[in-house]
Parts: structure tokens; C-alpha cells; sequence
């Protein structure tokens, strides 16, 4: 049996950019200050040219992980350059450090390996063969994110997929499967793998086969056989295959029909898909998709099914659009903070802390403050409710003036059928309009809650099934589950604001690529919703993004008003900007924020076909988008647009007014005021640009991602980062730092001001911070 050495935690590995050591996180950073010719010639004049060099003189292993591991964070980022420019001429010195048995170590050399990029294959491929299975792990997950680069280590991918590791098996299938088509030739070995005694290892082997597409039509037999597995993850799955297969999946059509009737939701939703797209072979499945368009949360997909069995090629399922007035007008999109918040606090010491408060382990909410209490998301690690202790995101709500505990909403764990890959913490800013709160659970659930929870005794709203209904237990007044109701397969989490227009909502479902993240499982579910605020009910609708989602959608809507007209605009994970007409849902106009070469390239250093990840901003008669990508993908050149919202159908080529190239990836929201822009990106950089033109005014750097914290107060920008850094800049064409300051954990969501008060959250803790007089 191979060695476990140091082998990490799946959820450890999967969320590998998060780990990543102050050492390494800095070092693009430091590099520049450093001196890149110096550790050209550092990589030219000491670098062992081979494995035997090494072996006469093996101090020198040493001597480079000394330098790697420096405090000196010059010398670190020097060594690092070094090793990465000496390219395969570092492969030995790697290896050696991988043989180590040293963590830090491991991660400083997976990262330089990371930025070798493709060159590195032939090392990762050797390291697949590694004794710990650690290494191995590390070593698939690398490869998967050199897609299309891997189609020639084919053999070395399907000899993986029978390692006894089931991780490195699985990436090893999720590999293949991100290669797409072009890994036909491992369509046998997938096969094979659909056997495997591991759950998830199956499920990606199904999903690679479900990527590879027509081609994989040999697997049709073997697939509609594993649509009896006893896992409903892997009977899904292996729905998306048939689906992707298409017409020549025919001798599936009994088992589909059968599976129409599974227990599981996604089973019948994928399983409605599938005949659909097989198409007019699929006629004896008429009788039984139209008993399945009965139940409501099948209804649209049975329905598109019937349609493709008639020969119909509809795009996209019938979105019922019903009329609706806009009402008044929301919030401007660009608000004027004009508090004034301190420029200086100090946890330790409690200088301007008014008070404080524990919050779960990762808190990515954003603090809203209404009436006399503040509203925030977060997880239930405090298990402020003795009689439920599970992982759940909540909804927290505290008292405003003294942080006093009022009530809690929690969004229990949904049994969907495979393991739990949604974040269990709530992300959605709620909002609050008098005694109703709005948001989006954890688990994909759109709720109306009554702010004062069961302390005023009463039961609101027709939802009456709240498990607890104590004091300190939250109302719900109705709920849309966008799973259950719609179909939609959100991705790692769901995360939208609220925005009200009206008598509407209207949200982000978060529909993404699945867990192998090979493809879209739930294409035609819908990507923006506005329902009715008073009932629930869903007035319409948009597709958006649908199968050419990149990875997930976390992007928040806003709203314009354009000549009269209220749009909402919506960033999609496609990469385009769209913006619906509010009332209907009726798409206006669609920006592509990439250029149409740029290929998907999840990895730090690389300019990459992108999504949105940032709200779009509008002002002063401009719309303004940020290119992005999930933190966890690194930094890398990017763009940000400026464009006039007054067109019609793809406005890409005619209404664009500037593109910037000086960004890099940006979450956070842009800041427009007083003709300037204030971008900031998960490489920590600070921009200030000419709003009219896109020219570069000034950038500082804050040395660590930023991701939402990124607010405006008054002539002030407060910028938090993941290290918990809040650096302070004065707004204006001169860059002027006011102050930083260290907080206690990482600074990852907008705070909220209200007068001169800040409500600020950071990874574990809410606080509210003022000048005390």
C-alpha cells in the first residue's frame, strides 16, 4: 500500500488556494521590487543542470529551500523567480524538495510549478508515479488546470484513473473529461471506471463521458446500466452523458423513461433532459414526460423534451413572463457614502471599537444595518442554537446599538443526492424593507423572513413549517427553493444580493458547471429571476449564460435608469454583461466582456477567458465591468470596460467606450466618484482610473487579494484584503495613504456605513467601529 504522507483533506485540496502561506502570496508582489534580472541571473548561474550534480554536491538542496524558506522576503521571491525561469532546468531541485517530507516546503515548490506552466507536464506526469499520495494529489490537480495542453498524456490520465488513491482517480477522469472531445481515446477507460468502487470517482467518469460527447456513444450500454447505481449523483451523471451522447444514446430510452420517476430531483430533471436531446428516436417516451410535465419542477424541462421529440428545436424552455409595473425606482447603483468613519482602530486595545461579536469560522456576508439591528451571513459554527450544531449557513441578527443576540435563520444542509460541495455559509446581502428581510440561503433558497423573528409571537406568511419557533429563531414568511422549483445546479455556493425593483426581486440563481467541472448539468435553468416580494411567485425569468457558464455565477444584479427605462444588468458566467428590461425580463442588449480568441485558463499568471464575478457598475451615463474569476484561480492580466447602455441585441462592437488593460482579475465592485474609477484585484492592487478614458491615474499595492471589501466614505477608500489588512486612501488624482490597519482575520466582504459608524465583518467576527468622543 503507497504512503499517505502529509495527505490533505479533500475539502483541503479542493480549496488549495485559501492555504496558500503568507510566504508564497506575497511573492509576485516582492518580485518586481526585487529585481526579476536578478534572479535571471541567479537561475543562468547556480541552478544544477541534473540529478547527478545534485547527488555530488546535495547541499545544494538545501542551500535552495533555505532560500525558500527565508524570512527575508526578498530572498524567497528571488529564489522563486529563479526556479521558475530556470524552467526543466529546475525539475531536479523540485523533485528533491518534494521528497523532503516538508509541508511548507510542498506548497512553495507546487506553486512554482503552477507558474512553469505547461513546460511543467513531464515533471507532473512523473509525479504521478510519486510514492505519497499527496504528491500524487497535487500533482492531477496541477494537470487538470493545464487543459488543453494534457491531450498527449493520455495513457499517463487513464493509467491514474486505476491509482488506489479514489482522489487521484477522480481528478484523473476530471482531467479527461476537462479535455472534452479530444479525449476520445480514453472513452474505454472511462468505461471501465464507471465500475469503481468509490461514489465520486464514477460520478466524474460519467461527467468526462458526458464532456467527451457523441463520441462517447459506445458507453451507451454501460451508462444506461449505471442509471440503476444505488448513488443518485452517478444516476445523474450518467443522464448528462446519454444527453451529451444525443440520438445515438437510443437504446437507453427505457431506463430514462424509468428514471423519470427516481426519487431524486436532479435524476428526473437530467433524465427529461436526456430524451430531449436524443430527439425524435426518443417517441415511445412521449406518454411518460407528459405525466412528468405534472409536477411544476419538471415541467419546463419535460416540456422543451416533448418539443425536441417533435422535431422542434426550440432553444430554450417558455419563460413565463407575466406583466409587472417597475414601481418605484431602487436605489441608485452608485451610492453617496458621505460619513465619516475613523481612520484609526485598534482591535487589541479597543481604540474606536464600540463593540464586537463572535461569527462563524468563515463569514463572507456583508453586515446590513436597518431599524435598530444589524443583519449578517455567516456559518453556524457558534451554534447560537444548542439543538442544532450541524455545518449550515445563517442568517444572523443582532441588536444595532450593543451587539445583543436577537435571532437566527438557518438553511439546513438539502439532501441532493451527492455530497455536500455548496459553501455551508450565507453569502447573500439581505434586504430590508420595513418588517421583511430578503436574501438567498446557503442552499439556494430565495426567503422572505419577518425582522422581528418569533419574538413578537406570531407565525407570518403562509410558510408555517419552521422547525424551531423560539425566540431566537427566525419567521420565514415564504420561501423559493431555486433547486426544487426551477432546476437550478448551483455551483460551490450561492451567492446573490437582493435587488428590489419595485414589487420585484430579483436575484442570481448561482446555476454553474457541475462538480467535475466539465460541464453545465442544468443548461437550460434559468440565471436571473425577479419574483413577486409579497408572494414568492416567479414573474419572469432569463436563460442568460445557460450551457457556456465557465465555472459559477456569483455576480449580483443592478439597476440602471436608462432614458426612462429601468434596466437590470447582470454579469454572467459566460463572461457577457446582459441587461433585461425590469418589468419583463425581455433582454435589451448583451456585452462580451473577452476577446473572442481568449481561452479558459484557470490559473494564476495567464491571461484567460474570464467571467463576472463584480457587480457591473452604472454611472454618470456609463456602465463600467470587471472581468474576474474565483480567487482560488490566482491573479493574471485582465480587462475592465466601459460602455454606453443605450443599444440594442450584442452591443460589443458599437457601444464599447474604453477597455483597460492595467487590471488584473477583480470580485470586488468598482467605485466610481468624481470622474474617477477605483478598481482593486485579487492580486491586492489598488486602481484609480480616468473614468472618461481608462487611463491609469495611479495603483497601490496592499500585497493580498481583494475581494469584496472595497467601500467609499466620503473622499475616503477603505480597501480590506485576505491577509485582514484595511489600508485607507484618500480618493482624488494624487494617491495619499491615510492608514492601515491589522485586523483578526481576513477582510472579504463589503462593510456598511451609516453616518459616521462602520458595521464591519471580518472572516470571524462582526464590529462596529466609530469614533469615541
Amino acid at each position: 500500500m503507497a504512503a499517505v504522507r502529509g495527505a490533505p483533506h479533500p475539502q483541503t485540496e479542493a480549496r488549495r488556494g485559501y492555504v496558500r502561506s503568507v510566504i508564497t502570496k506575497h511573492a509576485l508582489a516582492i518580485i518586481i521590487a526585487a529585481g526579476l534580472s536578478q534572479a535571471v541571473a541567479l537561475a543562468q548561474s547556480s541552478l544544477p543542470q541534473t540529478e547527478s550534480s545534485l547527488s555530488r554536491d546535495p547541499a545544494l538542496v538545501g542551500d535552495w529551500a533555505d532560500r525558500l524558506l527565508a524570512h527575508d522576503p526578498k530572498v524567497r521571491a528571488t529564489a522563486e523567480a529563479a526556479l521558475v525561469q530556470g524552467g526543466q532546468r529546475s525539475f531536479p531541485l523540485l523533485r528533491r524538495f518534494l521528497d523532503a517530507e516538508q509541508e511548507e516546503l510542498d506548497v512553495v515548490t507546487f506553486h512554482i510549478i503552477q507558474r512553469i506552466g505547461p513546460p511543467a507536464i513531464p515533471l507532473l506526469v512523473d509525479l504521478l508515479r510519486h510514492e505519497w499520495v499527496s504528491i500524487r494529489r497535487r500533482a492531477i490537480s496541477e494537470l487538470i488546470d493545464l487543459v488543453p495542453h494534457i491531450e498527449t498524456i493520455q495513457p499517463a490520465l487513464r493509467r491514474a484513473l486505476r491509482d488506489e488513491d479514489p482522489i487521484v482517480a477522480g481528478d484523473a477522469a476530471r482531467a479527461l473529461g476537462a479535455l472534452g472531445t479530444p479525449a476520445g481515446p480514453s472513452v474505454g477507460a472511462l468505461i471501465n471506471t464507471l465500475s469503481h468502487e468509490d461514489q465520486y470517482v464514477r460520478v466524474y467518469a460519467a461527467e468526462a463521458l458526458a464532456s467527451i460527447g457523441p463520441s462517447a456513444a459506445s458507453a451507451t450500454k454501460v451508462l444506461a446500466e449505471t442509471l440503476g447505481d444505488p448513488i443518485p449523483g452517478v444516476r445523474w451523471a450518467a443522464c448528462e452523458a446519454l444527453a451529451s451522447i444525443g440520438p445515438a444514446a437510443q437504446s437507453a430510452v427505457p431506463q430514462l423513461i424509468e428514471a423519470l420517476e427516481d426519487e431524486f430531483l436532479y435524476v428526473r430533471i437530467f433524465a427529461a433532459g436526456a430524451l430531449g436531446s436524443i430527439g425524435p428516436k426518443a417517441q415511445s417516451a412521449r406518454g411518460a414526460l407528459r405525466a412528468a410535465a405534472d409536477d411544476p419542477a419538471l415541467r419546463d424541462e419535460a416540456e422543451w423534451a416533448l418539443s425536441r421529440i417533435a422535431g422542434i428545436k426550440s432553444a430554450e424552455p417558455a419563460s413565463n413572463v407575466v406583466p409587472a409595473p417597475s414601481g418605484a425606482s431602487p436605489l441608485p447603483t452608485t451610492v453617496a457614502h458621505t460619513g465619516n468613519p475613523p481612520v484609526d482602530w485598534d482591535t487589541a486595545t479597543g481604540r474606536n471599537i464600540v463593540w464586537s461579536v463572535e461569527l462563524g469560522n468563515e463569514t463572507y456576508g456583508r453586515p446590513v444595518v436597518a431599524g435598530d439591528a444589524v443583519y449578517v451571513g455567516t456559518d453556524n459554527a457558534r451554534q447560537m442554537n444548542p439543538a442544532y450544531r450541524k455545518d449550515a449557513g445563517v442568517l444572523m441578527a443582532f441588536q444595532a446599538e450593543d451587539g445583543q443576540f436577537l435571532w437566527q435563520d438557518v438553511a439546513p444542509r438539502v439532501e441532493r443526492g451527492l455530497r455536500e460541495f455548496l459553501l455551508p455559509s450565507t453569502t447573500s446581502t439581505p434586504n430590508v424593507e420595513g418588517n421583511r428581510l430578503y436574501y438567498v440561503t446557503a442552499e439556494c433558497q430565495l426567503r422572505s423572513l419577518d425582522t422581528q423573528g418569533f419574538r413578537d409571537g406570531e407565525n407570518d406568511g403562509a410558510y408555517q413549517d419552521e422547525v424551531f419557533q423560539d425566540k431566537a429563531a427566525a419567521d420565514i414568511v415564504w420561501e423559493l427553493d431555486m433547486c426544487g422549483r426551477l432546476g437550478v445546479f448551483p455551483h460551490e455556493s450561492t451567492r446573490s444580493d437582493v435587488l428590489p425593483v419595485g414589487d420585484l426581486l430579483v436575484v442570481s440563481t448561482s446555476n454553474g458547471l457541475n462538480e467535475g467541472h466539465t460541464r453545465v448539468p442544468s443548461p437550460r435553468a434559468p440565471s436571473l429571476i425577479a419574483v413577486d416580494k409579497h408572494s414568492g411567485d416567479v414573474v419572469w425569468r432569463a436563460i442568460g449564460a445557460g450551457a457556456q457558464v465557465l465555472h459559477g455565477q456569483w455576480s449580483s444584479p443592478v439597476a440602471a435608469n436608462v432614458n426612462g427605462r429601468m434596466q437590470v444588468l447582470f454579469g454572467g458566467g459566460d463572461g457577457w454583461l446582459r441587461a433585461y428590461d425590469a418589468a419583463s425580463g425581455h433582454e435589451i442588449w448583451k456585452f462580451d466582456g473577452n476577446p473572442k480568441d481568449a481561452r479558459w485558463l484557470p490559473r494564476p499568471g495567464v491571461f484567460s477567458r474570464s467571467f463576472i464575478v463584480a457587480s457591473p457598475v452604472f454611472a454618470g451615463g456609463r456602465v463600467f465591468v470587471a472581468m474576474g474569476q474565483s480567487p482560488e484561480h490566482g491573479n493574471a492580466p485582465s480587462l475592465i470596460h466601459a460602455i454606453s447602455p443605450s443599444g440594442q441585441g450584442d452591443v460589443t462592437a458599437s457601444r464599447v467606450l474604453w477597455t483597460s488593460r492595467e487590471v488584473g482579475r477583480v470580485v470586488a465592485t468598482p467605485i466610481e466618484k468624481d470622474g474617477l474609477l477605483y478598481v482593486g484585484d485579487v492580486g491586492g492592487m489598488v486602481y484609480c482610473l480616468d473614468a472618461a478614458t481608462g487611463a491609469l491615474v495611479w495603483k497601490h499595492d496592499t500585497y493580498a487579494a481583494i475581494w469584496g471589501s472595497f467601500l467609499l466614505a466620503g473622499d475616503r477608500l477603505y480597501v480590506g484584503n485576505e491577509d485582514g489588512t484595511m489600508t485607507i486612501l484618500r480618493t482624488g488624482r494624487r494617491k495619499e495613504l491615510l492608514g492601515e490597519i491589522e485586523m483578526d482575520g481576513a477582510l472579504y466582504s463589503l462593510p456598511s456605513l451609516v453616518g459616521d459608524a462602520l458595521w464591519l465583518t471580518t472572516s470571524k467576527r462582526l464590529y462596529l467601529i466609530a469614533t469615541k468622543r
